[in-house]
């Protein structure tokens, strides 16, 4: 049953035991296909469970049902079918939720699909609805972000300042749907010719020694995948706690393209010009307060710096194949 409505879900109308899913998706994704989308619903209702489908119209279409889902009579399972960014919402709205929460499913369908590689997720519609049905799940662990009035804003990937961030800032603002992988290339090679400031960061490690620095580029994670299926550190993953911060100490176009293919080589991690930490609490800031620069979270644009960056210590389960 198909309903493109964003707000509230009634209380189911089956038998006691009967499961109630709740599929959402954003036809903005780079991936979207409304076919995968229709047959794991057929595939979930051929197994006894009611199945709902919300298409997102507006940014936030999708939180919103979330957060409009009645208390006990919402679904137990929520599925995104969307990127990382639309994740990101779902997820928001979900620790926002008293507890038991729905669990979060996922089917892949955005541009990079990091957190797809991150837990090695099912993406045809028969493994994911299998995965679905069986229940099996792991923790995903989040960390937060708290801006300079006080919005915070929950991650599971990474936060980030600098080249990075500029790029996705870019990228958002012409809106790009087909083609936005080569998008994000284009607008890397057109910052390339700004002169774009160091990011401060001030670090707290998980022992208590605090590190002071200025890079170019500076990311807080909570995953171990960057961009894809590149392993940016070994020191965290989403499955578990703590964060790692991991910043390039050198600049400029050449410096860039060499960190780009250690990563893509999978030898970022470790790197000499390339600074790491396990991180209690980092602060993401600018050197002059007249020129703050761009934040990222989870791929998705989120305001200017200054940022502060934390382990959260709510957790959403995810199904996993």
């Amino acid at each position: 049953m198909a309903d493109d409505r964003a707000s509230e879900i009634a209380p189911p109308l089956a038998t006691p035991g009967t499961r109630h899913i709740v599929i959402l998706a954003n036809p903005a994704a780079g991936g979207h296909d409304p076919a995968a989308l229709a047959d794991l619903a057929r595939r979930l209702e051929a197994a006894g469970a009611r199945v709902e489908t919300v298409i997102g119209r507006r940014p936030g279409d999708l939180a919103r049902t979330v957060a409009g889902f009645a208390g006990t009579g919402g679904p137990d399972t929520v599925v995104v079918a969307g990127g990382d960014g639309t994740i990101n919402g779902v997820v928001a709205a979900l620790i926002a939720r008293p507890v038991p929460r729905p669990v979060l499913a996922v089917m892949a369908q955005g541009t990079a699909d990091v957190l797809a590689h991150e837990y090695a997720l099912p993406r045809r519609a028969e493994a994911v609805a299998a995965a679905i049905l069986a229940g099996l799940t792991r923790p995903l662990h989040l960390g937060v972000a708290t801006d300079a009035i006080g919005q915070r804003r929950p991650f599971f990937l990474m936060v980030s300042a600098g080249l990075d961030a500029a790029v996705v800032h870019a990228v958002e603002a012409r809106r790009p749907r087909r083609f936005k992988k080569l998008a994000f290339v284009t607008a890397a090679l057109g910052l390339r010719r700004r002169r774009l400031p160091l990011v401060t960061a001030t670090v707290r490690d998980v022992s208590g020694a605090v590190i002071r620095l200025k890079a170019p580029l500076a990311i807080v994670a909570k995953a171990a995948h960057y961009g894809g299926p590149w392993v940016l550190t070994r020191l965290t993953a989403a499955d578990r706690p703590g964060l790692a911060f991991v910043a390039l100490r050198r600049g400029g176009f050449w410096g860039l393209l060499v960190a780009a293919l250690r990563l893509a080589l999978g030898r970022l991690d470790g790197a000499v010009d390339v600074a790491t930490a396990a991180a209690a609490h980092v602060r993401l800031s600018s050197i002059s307060r007249m020129e703050e620069l761009p934040v990222q979270i989870d791929g998705e644009p989120w305001g200017m710096t200054p940022v502060e960056v934390e382990s959260m210590a709510e957790t959403v389960e995810l199904v996993v194949g």
